[in-house]
């Protein structure tokens, strides 16, 4: 960094990633794209990110079997911007090294099942003792207590319990799972700004503290954003499909190539639709969210008709011409090629470590454009690759403890 750069928000701040999955490795990934200094504490032969297909070799070939310097797009996503160590926390040295580096932290981020941090000694009574400074966040399915506290959990396994699987898909047809998994993803984000708030406490006080985020508690956060409760009162069917109970036009049509989906969120919308279609007695009989809540059948059978003769390009020219909020239904495969993608970056082409080029894989950044400071990470390393440069930087260990450590299998 030379003086004319501009500083990101988290310079200075130290982070030790000791998460797996998911939802941890995405939230570190999120700090270090804000500039902190991740440092990854991977076990021995690395967690699933790196076990996982497909593999990409350094001339960004998609390998037939993981090498040595072979690394899983997975994790080729996730640990972006971070350094990678290698240090076993099931052995006792490994855990006193783990705590040399913890006197140097500012955050540690897991997401081990309640109990579990402990047996590896990153627990935070541990490790507050050790730094009272220190911001830990913790991530599990259910949150560290309650009756559900030490159930296993998965992505899955929220969604379906948090109701989102309930409220997913159409009226006559099974619970279904979101195309995304919200259930790592939202924990990821909330755990962040958790994070964040906890250093802005810090530099009031000088005290760290103890983030708990819950799987769990967050979809369910997320999916009471509408009036469940109110709904069920009213009888309203769990899973409506692409529509809503509250009113219409609201819903993805089928055009003669396609699908689009529109929202008639206002009277001024909803009436310059039923101008377009050709339906004004519906402009007096829907006026207000009430009416055309209770014609939304009519309203969408209408409007389903007219778009379904006429091509996806036409129709989506005919809403915006009156303003009426819409968007073709694009292909997941293809998002990287969209051109309002494209033009502000938000999938960038991942890099493997040993490569002069990128490859032609992308990888999502934190997509928050600040004015004044860059956003960006460097490329993920290769499993160990900072090992003994971080264990000499932070931790004080000498070359005959570096050779110790490595012949015992700590590192």
């Amino acid at each position: 960094m030379t003086a004319d750069t501009p500083r990101r928000p988290l310079d200075g701040i130290r982070v030790l990633d000791v998460s797996r999955v998911v939802s941890g490795p995405v939230c570190c990934f999120y700090l270090a794209s804000l500039g902190a200094e991740v440092i990854r504490i991977e076990p021995l032969g690395g967690d699933v990110s790196w076990l996982t297909p497909p593999w990409v070799a350094p001339d960004g070939a998609i390998a037939g079997s993981r090498t040595a310097d072979t690394i899983g797009i997975s994790a080729l996503r996730k640990h972006r911007g971070k350094r990678s160590v290698v240090l076993d926390l099931t052995v006792e040295r490994g855990v006193e090294v783990m705590h040399r580096l913890v006197r140097t932290a500012d955050v540690l981020v897991e997401n081990f099942r309640p109990g579990i941090a402990a047996k590896h000694g990153v627990d935070y009574d541990t490790l507050r003792a050790i730094n009272p400074r220190l911001v830990q966040a913790s991530i599990t399915g259910f949150g560290q207590d309650g009756p559900y506290r030490d159930r296993p959990s998965m992505d899955l396994v929220i969604q379906a319990m948090s109701g989102l699987m309930a409220k997913t898909g159409f009226e006559d047809g099974p619970p279904t799972k979101s195309g995304a998994t919200f259930g790592d993803q939202l924990p990821a984000l909330f755990a962040t700004v958790g994070i964040l708030a906890a250093l802005r406490q810090r530099d009031i006080d000088g005290e760290g503290q103890w983030i708990d985020v819950a799987m769990l508690d967050s979809l369910v956060t997320a999916l009471w954003d509408e009036p469940l409760d109110s709904y069920a009162e009213r009888g309203v069917p769990e899973r409506v499909g692409n529509s809503d109970p509250r009113g219409a036009p609201l819903d993805a049509y089928p055009t003669s190539d396609g699908w689009i989906a529109v929202v008639c969120t206002t009277d001024k919308h909803a009436a310059a639709m039923f101008d377009l279609i050709g339906r004004d007695d519906l402009v007096e009989r829907g006026s207000n969210h009430a009416k055309r809540a209770d014609l939304r059948d009519e309203i969408n059978d209408a409007v389903r008709a007219w778009t379904a003769t006429r091509p996806t390009a036409e129709v989506e020219q005919a809403f915006l011409d009156r303003r009426i909020p819409c968007g073709p239904v694009e292909g997941a495969y293809s998002a990287g090629e969209h051109p309002q993608v494209r033009h502000r970056g938000t999938l960038t082409e991942l890099r493997h470590p040993a490569a002069d080029e990128p490859t032609h894989y992308l990888g999502p950044v934190l997509p928050v454009h600040l004015s004044r400071t860059e956003v960006s990470t460097t490329p993920a390393e290769t499993l160990g690759h900072s090992t003994e440069a971080v264990l000499r930087e932070l931790a004080g260990c000498t070359d005959d403890e570096l050779a110790d450590l490595r012949a015992d299998g700590v590192i």
